[in-house]
């Protein structure tokens, strides 16, 4: 056990600017999209989208959202975060246990006292430490922006609506990233992790997001997708309870799944020399 939590250690010290940088420079976007709202008039904003095809704002979601200030910061910067951090940490996840076994030292690494249980164990805890550290300094200087912008003062700020934003993001997030780290020890590849991984991340998007479009037969589709459970307009602007909770549950048992399943296929797997 000693091994495992210094394996995580050395992996934390390794990629902590890694952490700094893309939390920061994720919650510098949002600082900046915070300010931005600020100056909006999102009133005059709803009357102008109101013009536009029924197809558009479709897609876009419903126009009091847009007019929300949590709604339109939601949209900016939450709907678009498997964009901003997710293609980074599938990235992340398809190197981890890959490139070991490409630079030949996975022999190495498991010749110390480690079952191969706890050392790609501490690899994916590592992962989902890298993504809850990430998405919280995102998060941290989210709620200082808001905390001083007067605009959303006034809407009020809704901490545990907050939260639950965290939990959703950190599990989708965790989930994208678990499909390449389950790719991983199938293929024990990084580019065909990669590649496969952020496949399947726009096929997903595909299915989720644009089911609406596709023939009624074949809408249920979208039940296959990661995407359609995550919902963080529901969370943030409309505080929708049963929402939260079929997301939540969903995505908690797709990450458990995917993680077992890596655990099982990485302990029976051949390694090449």
């Amino acid at each position: 056990m000693k091994r495992f939590f210094s394996s995580i250690k050395e992996l934390i010290l390794e990629k902590k600017f890694m952490i700094l940088i893309l939390g920061g420079g994720i919650g510098l976007l949002s600082f900046f999209i915070v300010a931005l709202i600020s100056d909006l008039d999102l009133q005059s904003m709803q009357d102008i989208f109101s013009a536009f095809p029924e197809e558009f704002l479709e897609f876009f979601g419903d126009l009091a959202v847009l007019a929300n200030p949590y709604g339109f910061w939601t949209m900016e910067m939450l709907s678009f975060i498997w964009l901003y951090a997710g293609i980074l940490f599938i990235f992340t996840a398809s190197s981890l246990l890959s490139h070991e076994v490409e630079n030949k030292t996975i022999d190495l690494s498991l010749s110390k006292p480690i079952s191969r249980y706890n050392f790609l164990g501490s690899k994916i805890t590592f992962l989902y430490v890298f993504i809850m550290t990430t998405i919280g300094i995102f998060f941290l200087i989210t709620l200082g922006s808001m905390a001083a912008s007067s605009t959303f003062r006034t809407e009020g700020i809704f901490l545990e609506r907050f939260l639950a934003a965290y939990f959703s993001v950190v599990l989708f997030l965790g989930a994208l990233a678990m499909v390449a780290k389950f790719m991983s020890t199938i293929f024990l590849s990084t580019k065909k992790s990669i590649a496969l991984g952020v496949m399947i991340l726009f096929i997903m998007f595909f299915l989720g997001e644009f089911y609406v479009y596709m023939d009624e037969a074949i809408q249920d589709i979208k039940y296959i997708s990661i995407f359609y459970y995550f919902n963080p307009v529901d969370y943030m602007v409309n505080a929708d309870t049963a929402i939260f909770t079929r997301d939540i549950v969903i995505l908690g048992t797709i990450n458990v799944a995917l993680i077992v399943g890596s655990l099982f296929i990485f302990n029976r797997k051949d390694i090449p020399n």
